[in-house]
């Protein structure tokens, strides 16, 4: 029976730094097409179950492309998470080659689920709702200063600020509905999405492009990634208040609207919501919980392929 193998690369501008566990082999080749191609025949002799390189700003792009191209599986993680991990096995140094090694580590202990490369659309679709997620976020601090503006003039750029921001949100969301329309399974799942009262297009769009596990792995798994399972602050015979911490901000804070417009509307969360306060639970207690419900849900629907209605009737 054959072991399962599981790989850390650390990527650097130079160079690549790749481990393999369990055998705890250690291979160093240079960060272009050359080195690429040799490191993949080495991981093709023994291939891993998964392969774990962090996001650094763009070097693990072209890395993780070719691989993906070669059939490996690979996951790109959060560079946070796996910081928090070498803490936690007490790999305080940093060099490249025991960041490689912590990486093969956390593949190992924590067995991240490897994501098919996005297409060309796919990609656009994604960069394109972080843009808009940016030009929302600074239109709203410049109308934030509009309110404090007492000067006529510095009113009227703040005005023309906001109108050109306005524009060019909307020519983005233009953009975004060009490129669903052309992506069959963008345009099924966002149409899925919203048969869910309470998601409307802008929610459906980011859990697709900054939550692509949705659908994909399990209830507790799925409310993790976003940041909502509660964790246990117990120490001893002290038994501390459970708390949500970590996950996916951007998410969690379109989910909080979507939340906050479930609760007026949709048939399940509502009356979920109202027994939550009528039982004394406070508005944050009440609409957390609420958010967790509704991202467990709307993980079923996209695992079974159905809508809300069916899901749920």
């Amino acid at each position: 029976m054959h072991e399962e193998v599981f790989v850390g690369i650390d990527i650097s501008k130079d160079q690549l730094d790749a481990h393999v566990l369990p055998k705890g082999m250690h291979t160093t080749v240079k960060n272009d097409t050359q080195g690429i191609d040799s490191l993949i025949e080495i991981l093709h002799a023994e291939p891993p179950m998964v392969i774990v390189m962090e996001a650094t700003g763009g070097y693990e792009i072209t890395v993780a492309a070719q691989l993906g191209l070669a059939g490996l599986p690979i996951a790109v993680v959060n560079p946070g998470q796996v910081r928090d991990f070498a803490k936690g096995i007490g790999k305080l140094a940093k060099t490249d080659a025991i960041d490689a090694y912590v990486l093969a580590r956390f593949a190992q202990t924590v067995r991240p689920i490897p994501k098919p490369l996005p297409t060309e659309d796919e990609k656009q679709i994604k960069e394109l709702v972080t843009r808009r997620k940016q030009l929302v976020d600074l239109r709203a601090s410049e109308k934030n200063r509009l309110h404090r503006a007492r000067s006529n003039r510095v009113q009227r750029s703040i005005q023309t600020v906001i109108a050109a921001l306005d524009k060019e949100i909307e020519d983005i969301d233009k953009d975004v509905d060009d490129l669903i329309r052309k992506s069959p399974l963008w345009r099924e799942t966002e149409e899925l999405l919203r048969t869910f009262k309470g998601v409307g297009p802008i929610t459906a769009r980011v859990l697709m492009a900054k939550l692509p596990e949705l659908g994909h792995v399990s209830r507790h798994e799925i409310s993790r990634l976003v940041g909502l399972a509660p964790l246990n602050k117990d120490s001893g015979k002290k038994k501390g208040k459970r708390e949500i911490s970590g996950g996916r901000a951007d998410v969690r804070s379109t989910l909080y609207m979507a939340a906050v417009a479930a609760i007026t509307s949709n048939v399940v969360i509502k009356p979920f919501y109202q027994r939550l306060i009528e039982a004394g639970k406070p508005f944050k207690v009440a609409i957390t919980a609420c958010m967790r419900k509704m991202i467990v849900i709307l993980n079923a629907m996209l695992k079974k392929k159905q809508p809300f209605q069916v899901v749920f009737s």
